[in-house]
Parts: structure tokens; C-alpha cells; sequence
């Protein structure tokens, strides 16, 4: 798949979101997730026959807010949907969850239009939260991932070094507040580390 394959051949320095290194893993048949840790969000791309999805859950759902909540928050996803081209903004599943997508046809698809929908995601996913006041939440939920990152390596026996370099080239934290980011994250595992979670 030459979608996959654009992602996973990436290098750090690229000026084109399609030309970094992604992490690409394979959840079901034609089902992908992908991650890059600059960028702010997880892809999963969902490949049928015809399209190419590009999908972006923001982590809220709408179902359980106030029916008046509920309309002020549909109502700014339809005037997005209307700025924005390229990207949808959509309603999806049982709990009904704001999510970001691009559908892509696989017929014509070339790997400047790929990156588009990438750009256009990242874009998006900026007014989205700025239009429904949520910087605070997902700048908490940008850090939590990166911490998950960090202990997944850990947990995998990575040494400090390592981790440090994934900080500062990946991630692109100052060398000193990815030192300290990671003291905190040993601090915080090593005494819980008995009852399981962190």
C-alpha cells in the first residue's frame, strides 16, 4: 500500500507532513494507526477498495452533553465544516464522538494530495479545538501521550540516552525540559509501579 508506505519511509527533518517518520501499526484488516510524536493527534486510516480514510478522533463525545450544549457545539461543527475544504467534521458511533475526516480516492490518489489531507487534518483539528474552547484539554491529552510514549519505551528497557533523544529529536522538547519531563515520569512510576497502573 503506497499510503503506508509514504508514512513509514520518513525522515525527522522533512518540511512535508507525509515525509516524516510515522509509526504505522496494523489494528484489523485495511485498518491502521498511525502516530508521529510532533504531531498532535493519532491517524487511523481505514483503506477499502475505493477510498483512503483519514480519521481523527478528538476524544469528545457529545451524546451525554445538555441538549443545548449538545446544539452549540453541532452548530460549530457545521459552520467548520463549511470554512474549512478538504476536511469534514463528523459526528461517530453509539457515543457520538467529534471526529476529523478525509476521504480519499484511491484512483487518483498521489502523495502531494496525501499530504494535504494530512495538512488539512492538523489544520482542522487547530480551529476545531480553538472553535470549541478546549486548548487546555487537549494540551493535557498531547502530554499524556507523549508520557505513554515514554513509559512504553521504558517498560521495552530503553535506556535514559534513548529516551532523551526521542524527546528532543521527536518530540521536540528543550534538552533540559526533556530531562526533567522524564525525571517525573520515573518519580511518578517507580513507587506505583506494585498496584498496576501510573
Amino acid at each position: 500500500m503506497e499510503v503506508l508506505k509514504w508514512l513509514e519511509e520518513g525522515h525527522d527533518n522533512a518540511r512535508d507532513i507525509v515525509d516524516l517518520p510515522w509509526k504505522v501499526t496494523k489494528k484489523a484488516e485495511g485498518i491502521y494507526l498511525a502516530e508521529y510524536p510532533k504531531i498532535p493527534f493519532v491517524l487511523n486510516i481505514v483503506i477499502t477498495d475505493e477510498f483512503v480514510h483519514l480519521i481523527v478522533p478528538l476524544g469528545l463525545e457529545t451524546f451525554a452533553l445538555e441538549l443545548p450544549e449538545r446544539l452549540k457545539v453541532y452548530h460549530t461543527l457545521l459552520l467548520l465544516n463549511d470554512r474549512l475544504n478538504l476536511i469534514k467534521f463528523c459526528i461517530t458511533g453509539i457515543n457520538e464522538e467529534i471526529t476529523l475526516r478525509v476521504d480519499l480516492d484511491r484512483k487518483t490518489l498521489g502523495k502531494g494530495e496525501f499530504n494535504d489531507a494530512l495538512t488539512s487534518l492538523l489544520i482542522g483539528l487547530n480551529q476545531v479545538i480553538a472553535a470549541l474552547g478546549l486548548e487546555e484539554e487537549f494540551a493535557r491529552a498531547v502530554f499524556e501521550r507523549v508520557a505513554m510514549m515514554v513509559l512504553e519505551r521504558l517498560e521495552k528497557g530503553a535506556k535514559k540516552e534513548e529516551i532523551l533523544n526521542f524527546l528532543v529529536v521527536k518530540v521536540g522538547m528543550d534538552p533540559k525540559d526533556a530531562e526533567e519531563f522524564l525525571e517525573k515520569i520515573i518519580e511518578t512510576k517507580s513507587p506505583k509501579e506494585d498496584i498496576g497502573y501510573f
